[in-house]
C-alpha cells in the first residue's frame, strides 16, 4: 500500500512539474499572456453586446439567456460566454434561477451607478431619461460636496479648484466648450470637489459624474459656447471653497449644477 501511495505521489509530482515547465515556456514566449488577454477581451466584447441589448430593452426583464446561443452568436467558447455572464451578473443585470438558468433582471436590480451600466443606458433609446436622472443626482450631491470641500480640502486642492475654474472661464469665452481640453478640465474640477469633500460616499460618485460629463460631450450635447453664468458659477464656487466659506460654496455649486441641468431640453 505504501509503495502504491508513493508511486501516486511521484506521478502527481511529475505532472505538476511538467505543467509548471509548460507554463514557464508559455510565459517566456508571451503565449500565456496573449491567451489570457484574448479571453478577457472576448468576454468583455460579449458582455458589452449583451449589456447594450439589456439596457436598450431588446432583452426584456425575464428573458432567458442561453449560453449555447451566445456561443453560436458570437463564435466564442463556453468559458468565454460564462465569464461574460458573470460580469453582467456582478452588475445585477442578469441573475441565476433554479431550473431556468440565467434570466435578465429588472432595472431596479441593476447597479445603476456603475459607469459601465451608465454608458450602456446612455447609448440606448432611454438616453434622455438616463441623462435626466444623472443630472438630478448631480444637483442633489454636488452642493454638499462643495460645502464639504470648503471645510476639508487641502490648501493644494483649494488652489487647484480655483485654477481649473479660471481655465474653464478662459476656454469657455474662447468658444472651446466642446474641446477635449475643456472636458478634461471640467471633469477634473468636479471630481476634485467631490474627492476633497471629506465624505467618502460623495467621493465614490466621482466616476459617475465623469461618466455623465463625458457622455454629454460625446453625444454632442455640450455647447461650444458655454453659458456665461455656468462659467462664472465655477469660479465663485471655487473661490468660496478656497476662502473656507461652506454656506457660500453650497449655494454657488447649487446654482452651477441647476443651471447645467436647465441647459438640457429633455422630455418629461
Amino acid at each position: 500500500m505504501v509503495r502504491v501511495l508513493v508511486a501516486i505521489v511521484l506521478a502527481m509530482t511529475d505532472r505538476l512539474l511538467a505543467a509548471a515547465q509548460t507554463e514557464q515556456v508559455l510565459f517566456r514566449h508571451g503565449r500565456c499572456d496573449d491567451a489570457r488577454v484574448a479571453s478577457s477581451s472576448l468576454h468583455r466584447h460579449v458582455a458589452d453586446a449583451l449589456g447594450r441589448q439589456v439596457a436598450g430593452g431588446d432583452l426584456a426583464a425575464g428573458s432567458v439567456v442561453n449560453l449555447a446561443d451566445l456561443e453560436r452568436e458570437h463564435g466564442v467558447s463556453r468559458t468565454v460566454a460564462r465569464e461574460a455572464m458573470r460580469l453582467l451578473e456582478s452588475l445585477g443585470m442578469v441573475e441565476a434561477r433554479r431550473r431556468v438558468g440565467l434570466i435578465v433582471a429588472p432595472p431596479e436590480h441593476w447597479n445603476v451607478l456603475s459607469p459601465q451600466v451608465i454608458e450602456w443606458r446612455l447609448s440606448g433609446p432611454g438616453r434622455d431619461a438616463q441623462l435626466r436622472t444623472l443630472l438630478d443626482l448631480r444637483v442633489a450631491v454636488e452642493p454638499m460636496a462643495a460645502r464639504g470641500a470648503a471645510e476639508h480640502a487641502t490648501d493644494a486642492e483649494r488652489q487647484r479648484l480655483v485654477m481649473l475654474a479660471e481655465r474653464l472661464l478662459e476656454m469657455g469665452r474662447a468658444g472651446l466648450g466642446q474641446t477635449e481640453e475643456y472636458l478634461e478640465t471640467d471633469v477634473e474640477f468636479h471630481q476634485t470637489m467631490l474627492r476633497s469633500s471629506g465624505n467618502e460616499m460623495l467621493a465614490a460618485l466621482a466616476q459617475v459624474v465623469k461618466s455623465v460629463m463625458v457622455a454629454r460631450t460625446r453625444l454632442g450635447l455640450s455647447p461650444s459656447d458655454p453659458v456665461q453664468a455656468v462659467l462664472e458659477h465655477h469660479v465663485t464656487t471655487a473661490r468660496a471653497i478656497r476662502e473656507r466659506m461652506p454656506e457660500a460654496a453650497e449655494v454657488y455649486a447649487r446654482l452651477l449644477v441647476s443651471r447645467v441641468r436647465a441647459e438640457f431640453v429633455l422630455p418629461g
